[in-house]
């Protein structure tokens, strides 16, 4: 995509998303200067590699000296768009959704009244940011259609709002209005959506081959491969660690006396104790004594530039799996990369090795055995032996 192109689509992107003026007014200045760069460098189209180059040129040409500022905008900058060409859309992450406000006043005194309330109810940060975003979404609806109270909030208007919602939003936007009317006190809302069931989608999750598996494994074996990123590929091969937990890492998180690593999952809140195996706890360790900057800092894993801070959100581990499965050879088809893939494949093999249910959502941190059973669709094989053969049905074997 050309710069200019996908530049204008950030800035674009940021103005939905309700981004204070004096901060789009900052992300242009980071554009002219990223247009300038790649000019000079002869560069049209847009690639990670270029991205790259310019988020680490952290030297101000006019001081001669480290930026922290010009650090940090340019980095995010760039993980904008790097999230854009990987996923179709910009990941606003948790700063876009804690700048969203109704943009009627009275309908955002009304939001924030629920933000009070959502505080006092949960403790996880990702809960409260999906609830906020329902309430955000419904009210921004309701200005649309001149309806400033949520007093007038009625059956109807509730339906109608479900309806204009895409498809893939659905079953979320119904869990989001139970909650909200639940805060209102509305149980006649409650009751007219009681009966709505949106469909819950469960396609076959792709996962790594054998051959491919064997393939990665020589590639994050092989001599001068980043300690970094094997120590961080192994966690996601043995453990299905989500990335966020990954970055979040920290030392302390690691018992070596017990063989252990312990965490608090930022997405459900939940503790989770994995076993440190041998080969992860071995690949950590060369990381740590060979590899990782001498610096002051709580997090296991941290940046490869000055000042060498700690990895920031999903992107970076994206990224690292994106380089590994290139250089092995890996091709992405039509499956997801990163660490959510080896998320996938750490169920998928349990499953085909009949580990019980509820050890694996134990291992993945799931509330309840229930939101495992979307990974028993992993097992092609075991799915295709449950399925009756045409003869049989041809014989008549129904009737």
């Amino acid at each position: 995509m050309k710069i200019e192109e996908i530049g204008n689509l950030l800035i674009k992107a940021l103005e939905s998303a309700n981004y204070k003026q004096s901060s789009i007014s900052g992300y242009r200045g980071v554009l002219r200067r990223f247009k300038t760069f790649c000019n000079e460098r002869g560069v049209t189209e847009y690639s990670a590699d270029i991205g790259s180059e310019y988020a680490n040129a952290i030297i101000s040409p006019k001081t001669g000296k480290y930026s922290a500022q010009r650090h940090y905008s340019q980095m995010r900058f760039i993980r904008f768009l790097d999230s854009y060409v990987a996923d179709g859309a910009f990941e606003f992450g948790d700063m876009k959704r804690g700048r969203l406000r109704p943009s009627n006043s009275n309908l955002g005194n009304e939001y924030e009244k629920f933000q009070r309330f959502l505080k006092t109810e949960y403790e996880n940060e990702n809960t409260i940011h999906f609830y906020e975003y329902g309430m955000y979404c419904l009210l921004q609806f309701m200005d649309e259609t001149g309806v400033l109270d949520l007093e007038y909030l009625n059956p109807e208007l509730t339906l109608k709002y479900f309806m204009q919602t895409k498809e893939v939003r659905k079953r979320a936007v119904l869990c989001e209005l139970r909650c909200i009317f639940r805060y209102l006190g509305r149980d006649d809302l409650i009751d007219a959506i009681a009966g709505i069931r949106a469909p819950k989608r469960m396609g076959i999750i792709p996962v790594l081959t054998d051959c491919e598996q064997e393939s990665l494994q020589i590639t994050i074996e092989s001599k001068g491969f980043p300690k970094r990123d094997r120590a961080i590929i192994m966690l996601g091969l043995t453990s299905g660690m989500r990335a966020i937990d990954v970055i979040n890492l920290k030392l302390s998180d690691i018992n070596w006396t017990n063989e252990t690593i312990s965490f608090r999952q930022s997405k459900t809140g939940n503790f989770v104790c994995l076993p440190l195996v041998p080969p992860v706890g071995n690949a950590i360790v060369e990381y740590i004594t060979d590899e990782r900057p001498d610096v002051r800092s709580e997090y296991l894993f941290l940046s490869e530039t000055i000042p060498h801070l700690p990895l920031q959100n999903h992107s970076s581990c994206y990224y690292i799996l994106k380089r590994c499965f290139e250089k092995a050879g890996i091709e992405k088809k039509n499956r997801i990369f990163g660490m959510h893939m080896l998320r996938h494949n750490v169920a998928s093999t349990m499953v085909r090795k009949d580990v019980p249910i509820e050890t694996i959502a134990a291992i993945l941190g799931h509330s309840t055995p229930d939101t495992t059973d979307i990974y028993i669709t992993t097992d092609e094989e075991g799915l295709k032996s449950c399925v009756l053969p045409l003869t049989f049905l041809s014989e008549g074997g129904l009737a």
